[in-house]
């Protein structure tokens, strides 16, 4: 065997760990004797070189030599093969995607058997795993068809995050209402108290939707990177089109309630 650098070494060691592992899914091909005819085109190709022989000479003859994927039709290997392999062998950016979604679908699969922790934790590891491909793709429109393994550990993620901001208010509102509801003996009936408790979070929640629209306003594109790569078409317009919802409700919440404080009670 013809002498090889440490990196020449390594990298012919990864062609041949990528051939074996799509000739090892084929029935129709032996697997030995590819190896071998392999190796032994390798050698011809580098007789006369000098030794040890560099990375850059042996991956010139690879390159010429083509892919290690090419000796197996992947249509012959079943679709979890392929998967694997995928993430085995594939390149960098198609390992992320594949392991996002495989998280993502482990944490519904077993979310029933196991405690809450683990299901937020793969959802969470799915989710990083998909941020970090996108952030090796400076253009979302080149991820292609990695959008429909990456995406949903995002949407999840974003979705949760998002609708936590949005309802924060009445999250926090609602449970102080219920707590504090004997104390307010003005009010004559339940109906009463909670028209009122309800009037006063939605003012609430429109008073932090204009927050929420300045601090995005004022961020500019750290939420963008925040919430790549859905957050890549923002427009200012609308962060302002948020502000003047969340004081259109804050202003109809608070005018209802005062109304109904005034005439009604």
């Amino acid at each position: 065997m013809i002498a090889l650098s440490e990196s020449a070494r390594r990298s012919l060691d990864d062609y041949l760990r990528q051939a074996r592992a799509y000739l090892r899914g084929s029935k129709s091909v032996d697997a030995g004797e590819v190896e071998q005819n392999i190796t032994e085109h390798i050698e011809n190709e580098l007789q006369g070189a000098t030794e040890p022989v560099s990375c850059d000479v042996l991956d010139a003859v690879l390159d010429r030599l083509g892919s290690p994927r090419q000796w197996v039709s992947e249509e012959e290997l079943p679709w979890w093969h392929r998967i694997i392999l995928r993430l085995r062998s594939g390149p960098e950016d198609w390992r992320l995607a594949y392991m996002s979604f495989g998280l993502f679908v482990a944490a519904l699969v077993i979310a029933p058997a196991t405690p809450p922790l683990v299901f937020v934790v793969l959802i969470l590891a799915g989710f990083l795993a998909s941020r970090a491909a996108i952030s090796q793709t400076p253009d979302s429109n080149q991820l292609k068809a990695q959008k429909w393994l990456l995406y949903p550990s995002l949407i999840g993620v974003y979705g949760f995050v998002l609708v936590g901001l949005f309802t924060l208010p009445l999250m926090l509102l609602i449970p102080l209402a219920e707590e504090y509801e004997r104390h307010f003996s003005r009010l004559q009936n339940d109906l009463d108290y909670w028209f009122t408790a309800f009037s006063v979070a939605f003012a609430a929640m429109g008073a932090w939707w204009g927050i929420l629209a300045l601090a995005t306003l004022i961020l500019g594109k750290r939420v963008v990177v925040l919430f790549r790569p859905f957050a890549d078409a923002y427009k200012a317009k609308w962060a302002l089109l948020l502000l003047v919802i969340g004081l259109g409700l804050m202003i109809l919440s608070m005018g209802t309630c005062i109304l109904f404080y005034k005439y009604f009670i």
